[in-house]
């Protein structure tokens, strides 16, 4: 007789961990022109290379943040950090597009997406 397989789920039904997925259209060096996904409600540029992201709900505790942005020839040493700290006081994080040790505006057009791991609660899981 065969064994059962077990099924190991990062999500559960009611608590566990959530991932928002997120990501954005850089225009030039202004605010973003394009948000992908329902995640988040807007995203505002800070300065060079630092985007403001607001989240559209309010999570209890993240865990971690992950960026990365699209690259052209002209761009294949860019890449994302993103500061998630202000998550769950704010509704907030900001994601720092690098060269180096540098902060820098990607190519406009150029797509910035990563994901937050998140507390997932009761409320939230039943849709409430």
């Amino acid at each position: 007789m065969a064994r059962p397989k077990k099924q190991h789920l990062v999500q559960s039904p009611d608590e566990g961990l959530e991932v928002l997925p997120f990501g954005f259209t850089v225009n030039n060096t202004s605010d973003p022109d394009g948000l992908i996904g329902d995640t988040l409600v807007s995203v505002v540029r800070s300065e060079a290379g630092e985007f403001l992201c607001t989240l559209r709900d309010d999570f209890p505790v993240c865990f971690y943040g992950h960026a990365d942005v699209s690259s052209t020839a002209d761009d294949v040493d860019i890449y994302g950090k993103v500061d998630w700290s202000s998550v769950v006081s704010a509704g907030t994080f900001v994601v720092r597009c690098m060269t180096a040790a540098t902060q820098t505006d990607p190519t406009n057009d150029l797509l910035v997406g990563g994901f937050l791991l998140v507390k997932r609660t009761t409320r939230r899981a039943r849709g409430t």
